[in-house]
């Protein structure tokens, strides 16, 4: 037997779904008014999904699927209201979001913080709906347990609303709407809020020098190792000289560089 990984295969597995995927979605959506800018750039300049996004997106399709097949339910249906299209995850007389991740649930008390961008697209849902109640379901690939490992784990939450909430969110619905198209119209989206600064991008710490122990003469991949080095039999009393770090910024988005999200953005 011979098995080699073969790229070309890769290639054309991918190039297949960006075709099918980059065909032509028509209207907004309730998704676009959480991040406008975002909305405004896929509509102005169209890009092919990457690589990164298609896996992000299939892993998030094929384990709503298998979840909700498994429970003998089908994906939500797309709706209408005042002209913003959505499509919640499931609806059982609310609207309920499933959402995958690979960091861990949020410790609880947290989880208005840590699951803020879930909870917008959810209360959208609500709004639209005119219900007072969603759930969102969080699934954690790799859940850490107390023994340290990690396993799979699935969070349901029941989240509530009131209805001056409700009403606020669908007039901020309707105003975004607005503003987002007339950005599209005007060629300016000095009006539009700032996305979330993580989907921007983030920073990264680049590595210069390693530590160093100087009386071993080794490297050591971390200011923690080389520190937990000089507290050992082997290590203590050594001479050691600290790694050298440069900080860098990491882009996410793909339309960073036309957006320029900290200078004010472009016109």
């Amino acid at each position: 037997m011979n098995i080699t990984r073969d790229i070309k295969i890769e290639d054309w597995l991918f190039d297949e779904i960006r075709d099918e995927w980059g065909k032509e979605r028509k209207g907004l959506h309730l998704s676009d008014l959480l991040t406008p800018r975002q909305a405004y750039w896929k509509i102005k300049k169209p890009q092919k999904a990457t690589n990164d996004e298609i896996m992000y997106w299939a892993s998030g399709k094929g384990h709503e699927g298998a979840l909700f097949g498994a429970a003998g339910y089908e994906h939500g249906k797309a709706k209408q209201w005042n002209g913003i299209w959505y499509t919640p995850d499931l609806f059982q007389t609310m609207p309920i979001e499933l959402k995958t991740r690979r960091r861990g649930l949020a410790f609880e008390g947290k989880e208005a913080d840590e699951y803020d961008h879930y909870l917008k697209q959810l209360k959208g849902y609500c709004a639209v709906e005119g219900t007072l109640q969603g759930w969102l379901w969080v699934w954690c690939l790799v859940q850490k347990q107390e023994d340290y490992t990690t396993k799979p784990e699935l969070a349901c939450y029941r989240v509530e609303w009131t209805e001056d909430e409700l009403a606020r969110e669908q007039e901020r619905l309707l105003w975004t709407k607005t503003e987002l198209e007339f950005a599209i119209d005007r060629n300016d989206i000095s009006a539009l809020p700032l996305c979330p600064q993580w989907m921007c991008g983030k920073v990264k710490t680049k590595v210069i020098t390693k530590p160093h122990c100087l009386t071993c003469k080794k490297d050591f991949e971390t200011q923690k190792n080389i520190e937990k080095h000089t507290t050992t039999k082997t290590g203590k009393g050594h001479e050691t000289r600290n790694g050298v770090y440069k900080p860098i910024y990491e882009k996410r988005c793909k339309y960073f560089d036309d957006c320029m999200p900290f200078e004010g953005g472009a016109k």
